[in-house]
């Protein structure tokens, strides 16, 4: 808003300078003229400064008034995008509601898929090569306490589906392991001849199952049509050996030369 020009001031202070000319007598109500329009202009320039001070006002809450406005904008905008967000999760509640409705269906169902799991891999294991998997001071077989503990969980109720579950997939990780690995160890084993002989067996994956007697005069492989131990030449003594070192990590890898029996597919 405009402020207000003060003329009053100079007017009188005009008047003043003419009253030289007029008699005494007059002098004193033309003073007093003067000071009632000094009074007024004192009153006018007040109320002047009353009507800035409210346009200041008024423009503050002009500005305060937008500034509220754009928080009730935003604040309209945040609710409608936190109802979304609700909206989802009461969905998704929902669904888990659901899923939990079904979860011993879903275990019910699961026991008996288990149970297939561990009959089929504990099949393959039985006609698989006979190779152990020892622990590092050969006390324990892993491989055959894999299976003793599959059989122990199943029957346990602290174990989970869960934790069920993840050692029978384990148990076909490790079976599909040995497949891809060599690997040697001691072991006492019967000949066919029925003695018991401690011997260094060497696994070439699942192709073949050999071993060398610790004086290294007697070679044999495993048969997978009559089940036992049978004898080798003389001439895969050298590979066989090599295989060893290769295993024990003494010799670095190289092409080896294993004893295979072709098989028939049924």
């Amino acid at each position: 808003m405009k402020r207000f020009i003060k003329p009053v001031k100079a007017a009188f202070l005009a008047s003043v300078m003419t009253s030289v000319a007029v008699p005494a007598f007059a002098q004193a109500d033309l003073a007093g003229a003067i000071r009632v329009g000094e009074q007024a202009t004192r009153k006018a320039e007040q109320t002047q400064e009353r009507i800035n001070q409210l346009d200041d006002e008024r423009s503050d809450m002009v500005r305060e008034f937008r500034t509220l406005l754009q928080q009730k904008d935003a604040a309209a905008l945040y609710t409608r995008q936190q109802e979304r967000v609700v909206a989802s999760q009461e969905n998704e509640l929902a669904s888990l509601q659901e899923q939990l409705g079904r979860v011993e269906e879903i275990k019910a169902q699961m026991v008996p898929m288990m149970m297939d799991m561990i009959a089929a891999i504990k099949t393959f294991y039985a006609a698989d090569l006979p190779f152990k998997d020892p622990t590092d001071d050969g006390k324990i077989d892993v491989r055959a306490d894999r299976y003793e503990k599959l059989d122990e969980v199943m029957s346990r109720g602290d174990v989970s589906p869960a934790e069920r579950y993840r050692l029978i997939i384990q148990a076909f990780q490790s079976e599909m392991e040995y497949g891809r690995t060599i690997a040697t160890y001691q072991d006492d084993i019967t000949l066919a001849d029925g003695s018991v002989k401690t011997v260094d067996v060497f696994r070439y994956g699942r192709v073949a199952l050999v071993y060398v007697t610790k004086d290294r005069k007697q070679l044999g492989r495993w048969d997978r049509d009559s089940k036992q131990w049978v004898d080798l030449p003389a001439s895969y003594k050298s590979e066989i050996l090599k295989g060893i070192r290769i295993a024990d990590k003494v010799a670095t890898p190289s092409i080896m030369m294993a004893p295979v029996v072709k098989l028939s597919a049924q």
